[in-house]
């Protein structure tokens, strides 16, 4: 019995908790997280400011754990992608669509938009290395796919760090107020930033003389130097 009020009591801390890290996020929204206070917070959630410090010990922790959090549903959204068995090609799409959904969602939004260079030494660390998680396993995709001969080798670590810009830049411009939804977004962003990693075959799709476009390396020489026009 003892056992399952320690239960009960940690879960309702635990909700208590989300519900404190999402007001948080949404006043660090719309304040900003220099300008936003924890009275502003504590209003929100009908709370007194003592109270929220049961829960965080400062303005800096609950943006700290406001972006452990995001972190979090990153990483586990990555790691259920992970778990499906699917060719490269698929499974990274996959991987961007569900990062696009947690970017989109309004905790993240609000969370990411805030910079964590103004968090304290010691939290940007551990924040860093959640992220570096997720740059890992994400990357460790596009490798897949280069190993199954799908994507072309050339700079893929450039072009993957490439598509995470693209996607993390996300928050800063979506609103719930845009022409497409998270979804949709996520399917445009999909096929284009999955184009730039694909090798093509031009003259086996379009016939040699089509384009004269070559997908070998524009660095090379002869036969490897890019074509721009066809001859």
């Amino acid at each position: 019995m003892a056992i399952e009020k320690k239960n009960y009591r940690m879960i309702r801390y635990r909700e208590k908790k989300n519900d404190i890290l999402k007001s948080g996020a949404s006043v660090f929204a719309e304040k900003g997280f220099e300008k936003a206070t924890l009275d502003e917070i504590a209003d929100a959630l009908k709370m007194t400011k003592g109270s929220l410090y049961y829960y965080i010990r400062s303005k800096a922790d609950m943006l700290f754990q406001c972006i452990m959090k995001a972190l979090e549903m990153a990483n586990e959204g990555l790691r259920e992608v992970g778990r499906m068995d699917l060719p490269p090609e698929l499974k990274l799409r996959k991987a961007i669509v569900s990062h696009i959904e947690v970017l989109t969602t309004d905790f993240v939004v609000g969370t990411i938009r805030q910079q964590e260079l103004l968090l304290p030494e010691k939290m940007r660390n551990e924040v860093i290395r959640e992220r570096d998680k997720f740059e890992k396993k994400f990357l460790s995709i596009i490798r897949e796919g280069i190993e199954a001969g799908v994507f072309e080798p050339d700079g893929w670590k450039m072009k993957g760090y490439a598509i995470l810009g693209a996607l993390n830049w996300i928050p800063r411009w979506y609103s719930k107020e845009g022409e497409f939804l998270p979804a949709e977004i996520a399917e445009i962003m999909a096929d284009y930033l999955i184009k730039g990693l694909k090798k093509c075959d031009v003259a086996k799709t379009h016939g040699s003389l089509a384009t004269g476009i070559s997908c070998k390396n524009p660095r090379g020489k002869g036969e490897n130097k890019t074509k721009i026009f066809a001859q």
